[in-house]
């Protein structure tokens, strides 16, 4: 996939002043990628059956990938689009993404420390998110060719490279002392169990493993989107490199050994790498699910062109995925603690373990919290659970575009905007 000169500019994304105006496309993505996490931790909207479990399957480590991968997006957009930022600009366009991390990473274990009721169900991505913002700082630079470049290299030797050093801590080398002793003051880590080793290495979203996601985006960023011409060789590059991913990886593993269902590789099992399997961080399940970001954006940006005003719903609420995934995520919470999760639609062994009252086990501390009583809710809050893949996508669209018609940015974005803002304008000192 290379850069390529602009082609035709759609005036939708055009302000009567001649700048660059918002991409509407890019937002219908960030909605199509919280909508799956709606799936997965909701269950599917109006849909039962097949249709239910192929939709959760297929949303499955996507819905991540494809948030992962905007995020990068979003820097490019934030930083000058298709012509990076040099000198003074360069300077002041790190400072802000350096500052955005900061709050993002503050937000995210104040969100994580909230939702600890939600246990092994849900892992706040957002603090993972500050910092991949952060490590993405020094390839703010970079034009589209050499993100490309520096993505596929950090795809290839990223992955591997977690999964020996995370051997090296579980063998009890010197760096398994230095992650104690960090971790002993990591202030991320004593609060949500969330600091720099693990948001680095042994989280569940490892930026070591996904940091490739996010240059990718920033690479896809720093070409011309309004284009039709490069829209179409990105969506045609990640297709072909979605199809290498996962068919490279089947044939590697036609029937494969026993892989974990989600989640990083543990160690002692080096020939998981050559999976794909949903959340694993592999190099293959990157480039799969890369690929269908890739995908997904330009389908997104086509149909917003040609669509008109038939998207704002949409676009209005992924204008607004920052504060939709906290809701949805004490949501979650909500439902966990109040015994009113199995009543959603979820799979049956995790309702059987939501309903077991004072048998569940209690040795495992990450554990949701389910009622000790075994008892679940009745009347209106249990028809809100029982509802809740259809009642939280209503809200979406009726808090959401309520909330644009009086305001420009969500509750949250607009908060970490003024935080950046406020942050990083200078400060004049008066003359004597």
């Amino acid at each position: 996939m290379t850069a390529v000169a602009p082609e035709r500019t759609s005036p939708r994304v055009r302000r009567a002043t001649g700048k660059p105006g918002r991409l509407v496309g890019v937002d219908v993505a960030r909605f199509v990628a919280v909508f799956g996490m709606f799936c997965i931790h909701f269950g599917v909207p109006f849909a039962g059956g097949w249709p239910e479990v192929w939709l959760a399957q297929f949303f499955s480590g996507r819905s991540t990938a494809l948030f992962t991968f905007l995020a990068g997006v979003s820097l490019a957009l934030m930083t000058g689009r298709s012509t990076p930022p040099t000198g003074q600009a360069l300077r002041d366009a790190s400072r802000r993404v350096a500052v955005r991390a900061a709050v993002l990473l503050v937000l995210g274990l104040a969100l994580a420390k909230a939702t600890e009721a939600t246990g092994f169900l849900l892992t706040v991505i957002i603090p993972f998110y500050g910092l991949y913002f952060l490590l993405a700082v020094p390839f703010l630079r970079l034009r589209a060719r050499g993100l490309i470049i520096a993505a596929s290299v950090s795809a290839a030797l990223g992955p591997q490279l977690s999964f020996v050093l995370r051997g090296w801590n579980a063998a009890g080398t010197t760096m398994s002392g230095l992650v104690s002793l960090v971790n002993s003051v990591d202030p991320g880590h004593l609060i949500a169990e969330e600091g720099i080793f693990d948001l680095l290495l042994f989280g569940f979203y490892p930026a070591a493993s996904y940091l490739p996601l996010v240059l990718a985006g920033l690479a896809v960023g720093r070409m011309d989107l309004t284009s039709a011409g490069v829209r179409l060789r990105i969506g045609l590059f990640g297709l072909v490199m979605s199809l290498i991913g996962y068919q490279v990886s089947f044939q590697l593993v036609p029937v494969g050994p026993p892989s974990p269902v989600e989640g990083t590789i543990p160690v002692g099992h080096p020939e998981w790498l050559l999976a794909a399997n949903a959340h694993s961080g592999t190099t293959f399940e990157l480039l799969g699910s890369g690929g269908i970001a890739m995908v997904i954006l330009t389908v997104c940006l086509e149909l917003a062109d040609r669509t008109g005003r038939a998207l704002t719903p949409l676009a209005k609420a992924g204008s607004m995925a920052l504060t939709l995934y906290a809701a949805h995520a004490l949501a979650l919470a909500w439902q966990i603690v109040t015994g009113g999760w199995p009543l959603s639609g979820v799979p049956e062994n995790l309702a059987h373990l939501a309903s077991m009252g004072p048998a569940l086990p209690l040795d495992d501390p990450n554990m949701p919290w389910f009622p000790r009583d075994g008892q679940q809710p009745t009347g209106l809050v249990a028809f809100v659970n029982t509802a809740m893949p259809e009642v939280f996508l209503v809200f979406t669209f009726a808090f959401t575009y309520t909330w644009r018609h009086f305001f420009r940015r969500g509750p949250l974005e607009a908060l970490v905007s003024d935080v950046v803002r406020w942050s990083t304008k200078p400060h004049h000192t008066p003359s004597p």
